[in-house]
């Protein structure tokens, strides 16, 4: 049975025109846009891999809306969940606040607008911890580095690769989004906290600042 993504609602009686690279379809049902990804030159080779968790498509759930929904894939490099229909791909429609579960992979990605380093941002973070007062999430980033050239004729160029980024630990409080402090001082001050029961509570537990069990611990802490 072919699959009918719930973005798309229903596709048939629609207009579409196409634009570099994308494809923008509308229905009487609804706006459904879809980017196919981009053509690529055989003769330009990228080293390993712009996805997160694998290149598998995953079963996944999404809150509210049919199950009856296509395997997804997170595109790391591009910031967007893929989905495969015939031999095209496709990334599939952001809707604000959103939630993708990936149940085989234990993640729960989220569609939001957030912004850190003075920069508003449009796109998907792993749901940690759903808190009214402090919630915690995680970007993903793959970034594409260049190659080498050789520095002899004698010798091979490298290709240009994908690279996954240190993960980015993003503290939601109302609409206000902040790095995850790096040690007990920031932790402190950024919180307005008790400095001796924190750091009790830190040394009891042996936590460490650069661990994501142990970040959900403190946000658990602050959230009680």
């Amino acid at each position: 049975m072919k699959y009918i993504f719930v973005f798309a609602f229903m596709l048939f009686d629609c207009l579409a025109f196409a634009q570099v690279g994308n494809e923008n379809v509308y229905s009487n049902a609804g706006n459904f846009f879809r980017t196919v990804n981009r053509p690529t030159n055989k003769e330009y080779v990228i080293d390993g891999s712009p996805y997160v968790n694998s290149k598998s498509f995953e079963h996944v759930i999404v809150p509210g809306y049919s199950s009856n929904i296509q395997n997804l894939r997170y595109n790391g490099y591009e910031d967007e969940m893929e989905f495969e229909e015939g031999d095209q791909l496709y990334y599939a429609n952001k809707e604000e606040g959103l939630k993708i579960d990936f149940p085989n992979l234990k993640k729960t990605y989220q569609i939001l607008n957030y912004s850190f380093d003075y920069k508003s941002r449009f796109g998907y973070l792993v749901l940690l911890d759903d808190n009214p007062k402090y919630s915690l999430y995680k970007r993903e980033k793959v970034e594409l580095l260049s190659g080498e050239k050789s520095p002899s004729a004698y010798g091979k160029d490298t290709n240009d690769y994908y690279a996954k980024e240190r993960d980015l630990y993003l503290v939601k409080k109302d609409f206000e989004f902040f790095k995850f402090p790096k040690n007990t001082k920031e932790f402190v001050a950024r919180f307005s906290i008790d400095k001796t029961e924190f750091e009790k509570f830190v040394k009891t537990n042996k936590l460490s600042f650069s661990r994501e069990q142990y970040m959900m611990k403190m946000i658990e802490y602050l959230n009680k």
